[in-house]
């Protein structure tokens, strides 16, 4: 009897354990099936958004006839030894006229402080250059002449709380500027500005 008994035990554990073991192996199927799930829906949601800041972007360059329109985006990029964070900016989306190279592959990872004068005036609202050549920046004035550009005007953009995340930039290569957004002095209207500034307001939703 207590043989019997000792084998019934024996019989209900170990079928105990096999439930328990397949039933790890089925919640852990399930964990990463839903797992793989969020990945795919976040990555599609990613497109949908990528997919709405390139139309934007593109119809911003088609209003202002401008060669070349692009988004820099600031981030993290590792930690300094004191263990603050290295800021780093980005050109992550761009539309461009045939013909022009893209800057976005040789714009990634730039530490912020090498544009530190460039940040200011577009924030202090002074990014706003028919003629290159106005530039009070050298660097920035030989920088812009190296990619063909001969006017150029960036506003900046703001998520919700008010917090600078990334930058909107025109270059105008070989294109006109359309006359209506140019004062008689040649310079750059307050409605273009203001109307440029207004776009970063359909932009910061998605960025």
């Amino acid at each position: 009897m207590d043989w019997v008994r000792i084998v019934e035990l024996l019989i209900t554990s170990f079928t105990s354990i096999v439930v328990a073991l397949v039933g790890a192996g089925f919640f852990k199927r399930m964990s990463e099936k839903q797992e793989k799930n969020r990945s795919r829906d976040s990555l599609m949601q990613q497109i949908k958004k990528d997919e709405i800041i390139h139309l934007a972007i593109r119809d911003v360059r088609r209003r202002y006839n401008a060669d070349r329109v692009y988004i820099w985006q600031f981030h993290n990029g590792g930690n300094f030894y004191t263990k603050s964070p290295i800021q780093r900016i980005s050109i992550t989306y761009e539309r461009h006229s045939d013909g022009l190279e893209r800057k976005a592959e040789k714009n990634q990872n730039m530490l912020v402080s090498s544009f530190t004068t460039y940040v200011k005036d577009i924030v202090d609202g002074i990014m706003f250059y028919t003629d290159i050549n106005d530039m009070s920046d050298i660097a920035l004035r030989s920088l812009a002449h190296s990619n063909g550009t001969k006017a150029h005007a960036a506003v900046p953009i703001y998520d919700k709380d008010k917090n600078l995340v990334a930058l909107l930039a025109l270059d105008w290569v070989f294109s006109e500027i359309p006359s209506k957004y140019l004062k008689k002095d040649g310079n750059f209207t307050q409605d273009f500005k203001d109307e440029l500034s207004k776009d970063c307001d359909t932009l910061d939703p998605y960025l």
